[in-house]
Parts: structure tokens; C-alpha cells; sequence
């Protein structure tokens, strides 16, 4: 099944099951082992709260790796570059959530995150004492480590990761990679919380209503009007006219072969282009 995106107001849409590419399902993905980075004691904070004593001297802040077993691959930092951290390996998963909590802390259409161990964290730099805290179960201004918590600069506010009982989600806006090209682990394999999305992505990776793979599979693309991205450009009068969506579509199947109708030079040409891709 072809990928429409629904860019242009004159443009129909493609419906289908969730996807033009084929995914298996998530029972069947290989599961990442939490490796050994030379942490020697209990996962710190793995109920939740704010019992844990001593966290800034444990993963994923401060900690000393036995053996020197911890071998950084990444760094990640705040837009001011008080707050460093450092991280070990590759992610476990990545994933964009569309979450209404995740727009409005984000202040973006969705979030894009990465899964980390704690143990695969260490913190290498908190200049001015800038890592702040915030818990959404507790909602205080107060720097308060209450896990899951938000961690972020509180000099320049950047968010830089959610810690969780096990895991970080960590933002790989904030990363440093080594030739400035997003690696193939950090590519998101799901979309969550599509149910409550603001913009429609026909990137053909499976969209989620909810959770991954606890929640149902959604269409990536409709026709309601609310969703982002719809084409604000003119529309020719004499294309609306003689049905000049129909005759897009019959180009758009054939570009493959040969070029694209002039029109695909353009905004809409270009968001379909990348969806084919």
C-alpha cells in the first residue's frame, strides 16, 4: 500500500492498516541485555520515590565503574553546557511519543527519546550545581529527586533525560554522535501515544494508540482536519476544477520511473517524496 500523505486540502488519503512497510510484530523483536558498565549493587531507586539514599553518587549521576568496565560511546549536554553527561553503549529502543505530557514539556508535536539503562549514565559535569529535578506525580518548582522524574538544566532549562525505576529516556537532541549523523540505534522503531498526536507523521513505522505493543495499532494518516501538516499554499483554480488530484496521483504513482510533475518540486511534492523513502 502506497503512503498519501494528507499535505494538500485536494489531495485524498490512502487508508489502510496501520502501515505501508511491514513490521513484525514486537513479540518477535530480539530483546537488548542490560550490560555489565561495573555498577556492583542494586539498580538504585528501582521503586520509585524518594528513598533513595545517596543517589547523586549512583548511576545515572555520579559513580565510580568497577574494572573500568564504563567505556563512553556518547555525550549528551544542555544548550549552556553546565550539565554533561556521558553514556555507555548503544540504546535499548527508541521511540517518538505523542502524549499530551510530552508536548507540553517539550513544547513540541511529540517527543523523540532513546532507552538507556541507568547503569549505561554517568553524570561528568554539573557546573553551578544546574541539575535540577521535576516530578509530574509531585508538581513542586522545588528541585526534588522523586523518581520518575524529569532531569534537565535548570541554568538554561534543556531537558535532557526522563529517569525512570530501570531506565532513562534520554533526548537525543542533546547528544554529541562522532560525524553528526543520527545512528541507526537511535531510530525510533514505534510511535506511542499516536491517539493523542497533533501531527500526523507517514514515516510507515507502526503508530500505537498507546503503549507499544500493549495498546492498538493505528492508521498514520486521516482526514481530520485538526492534524497537522496540511498544505496552506494557493490552489490552482483549474486544478480543483478538472479534478487535478486525480491527475497528481497517477504522476506521483510513475515518479519512480520517470520525473515528477512540477508541482512535486513544492512543499507538498517534497513531504511525499520523503514518505516513499
Amino acid at each position: 500500500m502506497p503512503i498519501q500523505p494528507n499535505a494538500h486540502p485536494d489531495r485524498k488519503t490512502t487508508q489502510g492498516e496501520h502501515s505501508a512497510i511491514h513490521h513484525p510484530p514486537d513479540a518477535d523483536a530480539p530483546r537488548k541485555a542490560f550490560p555489565d558498565t561495573g555498577w556492583d549493587g542494586p539498580i538504585p531507586s528501582a521503586d520509585g520515590g524518594e528513598e533513595e539514599a545517596d543517589y547523586m553518587h549512583k548511576p545515572p549521576y555520579h559513580w565510580e565503574s568497577v574494572g573500568a568496565k564504563f567505556a563512553a560511546k556518547y555525550t549528551s549536554a544542555c544548550l549552556c553546557g553546565n550539565v554533561e553527561f556521558e553514556v555507555h553503549g548503544d540504546p535499548l529502543d527508541a521511540k517518538h511519543c505523542h502524549c499530551r505530557s510530552c508536548q507540553k514539556l517539550h513544547g513540541a508535536p511529540f517527543q523523540w527519546a532513546v532507552i538507556f539503562p541507568k547503569m549505561s549514565v554517568r553524570l561528568v559535569k554539573n557546573e553551578g550545581d544546574s541539575l535540577h529535578f521535576f516530578s509530574t506525580d509531585i508538581k513542586t518548582s522545588e528541585s526534588k529527586h522523586h523518581v520518575p522524574c524529569k532531569v534537565s538544566c535548570n541554568t538554561c532549562r534543556s531537558p535532557l533525560f526522563d529517569e525512570g525505576c530501570n531506565t532513562v529516556l534520554a533526548y537525543p537532541s542533546s547528544f554529541t554522535f562522532p560525524d553528526g549523523k543520527v545512528p541507526m540505534d537511535f531510530q525510533p522503531t514505534a510511535h506511542i501515544f499516536y491517539a493523542e498526536c497533533v501531527m500526523e507523521v507517514p514515516d510507515g513505522i507502526p503508530k500505537w494508540s498507546g503503549h507499544k505493543g500493549s495498546s492498538t495499532l493505528m492508521q498514520e494518516l486521516s482526514n481530520d482536519e485538526g492534524k497537522m501538516p496540511k498544505y496552506k499554499g494557493h490552489v490552482p483554480e483549474e486544478e480543483v476544477q478538472t479534478g487535478g488530484a486525480e491527475a497528481a496521483d497517477e504522476s506521483m504513482e510513475g515518479e519512480d520511473e520517470g520525473e515528477g510533475s512540477a508541482e512535486d518540486e513544492g512543499i507538498a511534492g517534497r513531504v511525499r517524496k520523503r514518505a516513499r523513502t
